[in-house]
This record gives C-alpha cells, structure tokens and sequence, in this order.
C-alpha cells in the first residue's frame, strides 16, 4: 500500500468513525426527547382525565370552577392543534386520533351536561354518565398514547441498537484489518531483518547476527554444554584461481547447506567471511560432537572429489568448549579462542581439528602481555629495525636489504617477529608498526647520506591494512620526503595474499606508488597461489620467490624446471626475481645457471642490527 492510499484510509475511516459517533449521537438524542414529548402527551391526557373527574364533582358540590373548564378546554385544544400552548406531541396513529376526536365531542357533551345541571339539579344523573363515559374515554386515549408511544419506543431502540451495532461490527472489521495489517508488517519485518542478517551467497547468517543468536543460545541454555567450531578450508584460494570463483562458490553453498541440516533446534551456525564458517554447538561429549563436524566435512570432501577429479580440500577446524576456558566468556571470547585454536591446527602438521586447551591458554596469555605492551614498547623504541642483505648472482655483491623488525625487552631479550606481529596485525596495530619502521630506515638513511657513507636501496614491508587506508601512499611520501630521501633508495614490499584480497584497490596503490617514485616489490611469491597472469598485469619491480621453491631444487629436477620457468617468464617483463631462504650454495650455484638475479638467505647473510649492517657496509664497499 502507498504512503497516500494509507493517508486516505486513515482519513476515511477516521470519518466514518465520526459520521456514525454523529448519528448515534442524533438517534439517542431524539430517544430521549421522544421519551420526553411522549410522557408529556401521556401526562396531559391524564390532567384530562383526572380534570374532568374533579369538575363533575366540583359542580355536584356546588362549586362550579369556570378556571378549570378554561384550562381543560385549552389541553384538548393543543391535543388537536399543533402549535399549541403546551407544544403536545400529535401522535400520527389511527385508534389515538379516533379516541382524541372521540373525546372532544364527549367533552362538548360534558360541557353542555353541565350547563343543564346549572339549571336544573336534576339532571344530576345525566351528568353523573356524561362524566363516566368521558373518564372511560380518556383512559382509552392514554392507552393509546401508551401504545403508540411503547411502539415507537421500541423502533428508536432497535435503530439505535442496530446503528450500534454496526459501529461496532465496523470498528471489530476495522481493528481487525489492522491487527492483520500489524501482524504483516511484523513478519515483513521480521523477514527483512532475517534477510539483513543472512550472507548473501550461502543465506547462512552474518556474524554479527551469528553472536546475537549464539548469545542468547548460551545466556538462556545454563546448564548445558556448548563448543564453538571455526572452520576454513585449506587453501582455497587456489579453488578460485585454478576452478573459477564460480566453483568456489558451490563448495561454499554447499557447505553452508550441510551444516544447515546438521544443526539442532539449539544450534546455530554462520559464514565469516571468504571460506570462514562458525558454528556454536551442543554436545553430551567431545567425541559425539567432533564426529559431527568430521561427518560434515566428510560430506563437502566428497561432493568436491566426485566433482573435481578426486581433489581434496581438507577443512582445518579450532573447536574451543565452554569447560575448557575455566572463565565466564562472552560469544565474542569463544570465537576468538576458537579462532585462535584454529591457527594453530592450520600452523600444524599433524592433526587439522584442534581442541582449545592449556598449551593454547598460555600462547594467548602470552599475546595478551604482548598486546597489553605493544603501545609503550612503541613509544619506548624497543622496536629494533634489523637488515637481512640481498646479493647480486652476477657480483657476489650486496645489492640492497630488507628491513626486518625485532622487539628488543628493556632486559635484552628478544622477541621474535612471528610471536607479535601476528599479534599486531590481530588488533589492527601492524599499520602502526609498519610506519615506525619505515620511519626509521628513513632516518637511517638520511644518517648515512649526511656523513657521506655507503647507502643501498631498501626494502620494507607493509601489511594488507595499509592498502585499505587512503592516505597510505601520501603518508609515506610525507615522510620519505621529510628526511629528503633520493628516488630509488626505497622499495615497498607486499605479500601475494593481498593480491586476492582487492585487486582494483591493490593495482591503484601500486601505481600511486610508482608514481611516488617507490618500487614495489611481490613477497612470498608461491607461498599461497598467485598466478603470473596476475603478476603480469601488476606494475611491479621485484618478485620474490618463497623458499618452499628450493627446498627441493638440487635433487628434484621438476622443481628446478618450475622456478626456471618462472624466472624466463618474469625478466621477459623486466621484473627482478629474487630467491628467499637460500641456506647452501648448491643452491646458489643453481639459481645462478637459472639467471635469477639475487639471492637472500642464511647462506650469505642473517638479519643483523642496524649498527653491524651499516659497519658491513663500510668494510664491503
């Protein structure tokens, strides 16, 4: 219904409420008045009759009353006449019009009896009659009148009985349509609101619905035992890139499917993000609820193999049970434990179901003291800047570096990157880091260029997050060119997830990059499954492959084949290709035969301090 057809709904039901209030009102109002009018016409007839008796006997006693023959005379004149003294009710009913006319002429008889009997006593008898049949008359009259006015009464009455009920029958319809009107606006409502929370593709629920429901699941089931599962499948990024996002899509739809007909009525489940799915569970055990999820995935293994050439991809799954936190967790708490027991079955080797336990505990203890710090560590400058030189397979020279961040304690310990950046990054603090470090180098590099020493380009990292921020680019230019570092000393560096994160977003910061005068570099090339179509399409100065290439190079002729095959494809775009985790020069003295340009690894150099990377170069160069 339109905005106007509801306005003139309202506005003509709000009229006919009013008409029928204003009829109503009308008919009970002339009940009363007729009720009125008809004991008035009622009472008269009876000061006629009641008159005439006193008159009679007034004139039998000798006490003739001319007053009362005067005012008698007048009632029955406004009994027969409109307009009257009295303004008596005329009554439009046969039998009381025979009895009124009736009853004038009896009165004209009376009155002429009288007469008589003032001059002579004895038609005393006479009169005595007249006076009967008149008062017999009169009664008749007022029966009448009685009659007609019960009569009428009664029709007033079931007219303003049926008018009321009318109002009534129309205000129940009316209040009827609307509760079906409010009852449909809830449901579509309702419906819209389930549609709001539901992810698009799966119509599994969002998360931020997920929690609402999940939370109350566990605020009204006390008393019984709930797991949250996080799940994800492995690699599945490759699915997109090799089958087509089409086909990643099934599986995912699929999945959602399956879990939808394994959930009981106190069960809930949702889609994350990308291939993420939460579920929160009920269970009597851990066995009986873990070969629920397994036979879930069980299921999504075999739809994908019978579609796709027996292909597996496995689902790695962080399952955290409210016995096992030993504390009073919100939603958000479970998901974050389960999510965190997740990691580690992904990190993992062996089994990829991990149940939240004491080993867990301590780690995310640990990352809390790490996050709870972090801040003041930052302001402290206990972050260190450590440089992990790159040589040139054509020199044996140094060529440039990478810099790499430690967190030195104000005792001298060490902690290693891979213990807080995940941290950093978790609470979207990386940004922070990264720009403390890039400012650093900076002002590293402004330091040798001053005193005239040895300077080569650097390579810093930066995580997806910065990406997303919009002032990234031009913050970083403001701080390069506030230290007035030359054009070419300053590499950007990103790894090859964020390419499936946002294409068009990152081919727009690489551009404004280049343009900036930074190059840009690919990190960890091979690591997830990055095509060279994409790289090709990306104007980038270096890519680095991981080192899960040469893990194998010197003994599997398959593996040396692939990275020369990508070190040809590569320099034909006059792309560098840089080698990562060399640790032998068996190695060294392959990717040399394959012309790949550099190399990084223990098996020149480890990521040293600032001071003894800068001393290196003094002694090198």
């Amino acid at each position: 219904m339109s905005i106007q057809k509801k306005k003139n709904y309202v506005r003509y039901t709000t009229f006919g409420f009013l008409l029928g209030m204003v009829i109503l009102a009308g008919f009970i109002f002339r009940s009363v008045y007729s009720a009125r009018s008809y004991a008035q016409l009622i009472n008269y007839l009876g000061l006629v009759r009641g008159g005439t008796q006193r008159l009679v006997k007034l004139e039998l006693n000798g006490q003739p009353d001319d007053d009362l023959i005067a005012y008698l005379d007048s009632i029955l004149d406004d009994l027969e006449h409109e307009d009257g003294q009295y303004g008596l009710l005329h009554l439009d009913d046969e039998e009381y019009r025979q009895c009124l006319d009736a009853l004038q002429e009896l009165w004209m008889d009376l009155k002429a009896g009288i007469s008589s009997y003032r001059k002579d006593k004895s038609t005393e008898n006479a009169l005595l009659e007249y006076s009967e049949v008149y008062f017999e008359m009169s009664n008749q009259a007022v029966f009448a009148a009685e009659a007609y006015s019960n009569k009428q009464m009664l029709y007033i009455l079931r007219v303003t009985a049926g008018l009321l009920l009318c109002i009534v029958v129309f205000w129940l319809l009316f209040f009827v349509m609307n509760i079906r009107r409010i009852l449909h606006l809830e449901y579509t409502n309702r419906d819209l609101n389930d549609k709001a929370g539901r992810d698009i593709l799966t119509q599994a629920y969002t998360a931020e619905r997920f929690k609402v429901i999940a939370q109350k699941l566990l605020d009204e089931g006390a008393g019984k035992r709930y797991a949250l599962f996080y799940m994800d499948f492995e690699d599945f990024n490759y699915i997109n890139d090799v089958f087509g996002y089409e086909w990643g899509d099934r599986i995912l739809k699929k999945y959602a499917s399956l879990l939808t007909e394994d959930m009981k009525e106190e069960e809930t489940f949702c889609r994350v993000n990308a291939d993420n799915f939460i579920a929160l569970r009920s269970y009597d055990t851990k066995e009986n609820v873990l070969h629920r999820q397994l036979e879930v995935d069980r299921k999504i293994m075999e739809y994908i193999q019978d579609s796709r050439d027996k292909y597996s991809l496995p689902v790695r799954c962080g399952i955290c049970c409210l016995e096992d936190v030993g504390e009073q967790l919100t939603i958000e708490g479970l998901i974050d434990r389960a999510n965190y027991a997740r990691k580690w079955a992904k990190a993992g080797e062996g089994d990829k179901y991990r149940f939240y336990d004491e080993g867990i505990r301590s780690q995310l203890r640990a990352e809390k003291l790490i996050e709870h710090s972090m801040e003041k560590a930052l302001s402290n400058h206990e972050f260190k800047v450590y440089y992990q030189p790159k040589v040139s397979l054509e020199t044996n020279k140094i060529v440039c570096a990478e810099a790499l961040v430690r967190w030195q304690k104000p005792d001298g310990s060490i902690i290693p990157p891979d213990q807080f950046i995940p941290v950093f990054e978790k609470n979207h603090s990386i940004p922070l880091l990264d720009r403390y470090v890039f400012e650093e180098v900076c002002a590293w590099l402004r330091q040798l260029l001053d005193n005239g020493k040895t300077v080569l380009p650097v390579s810093v990292n930066v995580s997806c997050l910065q990406f997303y921020n919009s002032d990234f680019v031009q913050a970083y230019t403001e701080i390069r060119d506030r230290y007035q570092i030359p054009d070419g000393l300053l590499e950007i560096e990103f790894t090859e997830t964020i390419l499936f994160d946002n294409w068009d977003v990152m081919k727009n910061i690489v551009e404004k990059l280049k343009a900036a005068g930074f190059s840009c570099s690919v990190d960890d090339f091979g690591k997830g499954y990055s095509s060279l179509n994409t790289v090709k399409n990306l104007d980038i100065d270096v890519l680095k492959l991981d080192a899960l290439f040469f893990q194998n190079i010197t003994t599997r002729e398959k593996d040396r084949l692939l990275v020369e095959g990508i070190i040809r494809v590569v320099r034909q775009f006059d792309i560098i290709t840089v080698a990562e985790g060399i640790e032998s020069m068996e190695q060294v003295e392959i990717l040399r035969s394959l012309h790949c340009d550099m190399v990084q690894g223990y098996v020149f150099y480890k990521p040293m301090p600032q001071d003894v990377y800068e001393r290196l170069l003094q002694c090198v160069f």
